[in-house]
């Protein structure tokens, strides 16, 4: 029997892609993000719920 681990790759360091590799990360899923911005800062996006 052949054992498999999954990797994931999100493209975009945005509230979406931060979520989504939050919560396979939490699943015990290997997550590569990738962003084209080299630090975190505002960007004057809001958010509303």
């Amino acid at each position: 029997m052949e054992k498999y681990s999954l990797h994931v790759s999100i493209i975009g360091g945005g509230i979406g892609g931060l979520a989504t590799a939050s919560a396979l990360q939490r699943q015990g899923i290997q997550v590569t993000l990738f962003e084209r911005n080299p630090e975190l800062r505002e960007i004057g996006a809001g958010l509303t719920l």
